[in-house]
Order: C-alpha cells, then structure tokens, then sequence
C-alpha cells in the first residue's frame, strides 16, 4: 500500500512539473541585438505610434542605439539594460519621446514589451522584430 502511495505522489509531481508554463519571458535568453526592430506601439497620454512608423531601431552590442529612417538617415542614441530595466536616450527631438528607464514586461524573441518606471505615468512602449 506505502508503495502505491509513493508511486502516485512521485507520478503526480512528474505531471505537475511537465505541465508548469514555460516563461518567455526570460530576459537573459532574448538577444536584442539581433536583427531589426519596429515601434509597434507607443503611449503617451494618447497613442503616438505613427509618430516613429518610419523608423527600424537597431540595438548594437557596443550600447549604440540606430534609428533609420525610411529616408536612409540614420539617428543615434544609446541603451543599457539590466533584468528588470531597458534605458534609452536619444538627442534627436523626436526620438527624446522615447527617452526613460523603462521596466520590461515582456521580452520575448520577436516582442519587446516596456513600461514607464513610474508607477504614476501610464507610458508604454513596444518593439515588434521586423
């Protein structure tokens, strides 16, 4: 009887354990720097996506963030990430909107999903791989 019980608890916590979600989420796994990326959507007080519709972002290894126009013209700025936080910074007027220290919700191979690190600002800011 004892090894019945055993074999259904060691059965049962196999099951449970095949059955857990995989986090895609894993931060460490993605590689940013690999390929380009688009603003898929962008919030600041109102939806200001199509201000960066014409732009593909690169995140270079060496912390050197590219903006390229449709045009051809090319913008820099820099990023920096840790687990928890992508920091963007831009000269550029336009592209200064994208500006922060932004918390990462979701990164994942082809999403990249942000969030104002301030809890009382409602900004978001994604990039979709192209």
């Amino acid at each position: 009887m004892m090894k019945a019980i055993l074999y259904t608890l060691i059965l049962c916590s196999s099951l449970l354990t095949a059955c857990q979600k995989q986090n895609d989420n894993n931060t460490t796994n993605v590689d940013l720097t690999a390929g380009t990326w688009r603003v898929s959507y962008y919030w600041d007080e109102k939806d200001e996506t199509s201000d960066f519709a014409s732009y593909n972002f690169m995140f270079l290894s060496n912390g050197t963030f590219m903006a390229h126009t449709s045009s051809g013209a090319a913008i820099t700025g820099t990023w920096s990430q840790t687990s928890t936080k992508l920091i963007i910074n831009f000269t550029d007027p336009l592209l200064s909107e994208l500006n922060d220290d932004w918390m990462i919700t979701e990164k994942t191979s082809t999403s990249l999903k942000l969030k104002d690190d301030n809890p009382a600002q409602d900004d978001q800011l994604h990039f979709t791989k192209n």
